[in-house]
């Protein structure tokens, strides 16, 4: 579950299960099943998700309030090792689809940036992923809401990347995750 308070530890009025029975008022929304990355949708203020899937099915998510995303009920991907299919399929009524998905290898995404800076032209608006498992960072281009296409970077990097960040520079910063981790600076 996503849960949404105030500064103050306060539940905002408007949460959408604040009066349905079975949920707690602080719930808005349902059905991740281990999200890794967060960033707010900078002309919109809505929560974006990278998410671990199971083995393949990892996603991207737009969260919106009372949503339910599906775990463990829909999923892109299947149990470890065996790949046996997890839950009633990849899409239900009533249960969101994911904007894009990594399948059939997880790309385990860590955290998540939109870039709003001038550093790199053509790229201002665009969401950025790390990735443990896969090694790289991914770019992710929009059309609004949709994700229309997807470009792996640093895959010959050879590390994890645990996070992305936007500093106060523009630049997009890395952080790796290995014995000798380190902050890299995106020059492009």
């Amino acid at each position: 579950k996503v849960v949404r308070l105030r500064p103050d530890g306060q539940v905002p009025a408007d949460n959408p299960f604040v009066r349905q029975a079975g949920h707690r008022p602080l719930h808005w929304s349902l059905g991740h099943r281990n999200p890794q990355g967060a960033a707010l949708h900078p002309q919109t203020g809505e929560l974006w998700l990278s998410e671990h899937g199971p083995q393949g099915g990892d996603e991207i998510n737009r969260v919106l309030a009372g949503r339910n995303y599906g775990w463990p009920v829909v999923t892109h991907g299947c149990e470890y090792g065996t790949c046996r299919p997890v839950g009633e399929g990849s899409s239900k009524p009533g249960m969101e689809d994911p904007l894009t998905v990594w399948v059939p290898r997880s790309i385990a995404p860590s955290g998540l940036v939109f870039y709003t800076g001038d550093r790199y032209p053509g790229w201002q608006g665009q969401l950025f992923s790390g990735a443990l498992a896969g090694q790289a960072l991914w770019r992710l281009r929009l059309d609004g809401n949709r994700i229309v296409e997807r470009e792996m970077l640093l895959g010959d990097l050879g590390e994890r990347i645990r996070d992305v960040r936007q500093g106060p520079d523009g630049w997009l910063y890395l952080l790796t995750d290995s014995r000798f981790g380190r902050v890299l600076r995106l020059e492009r």
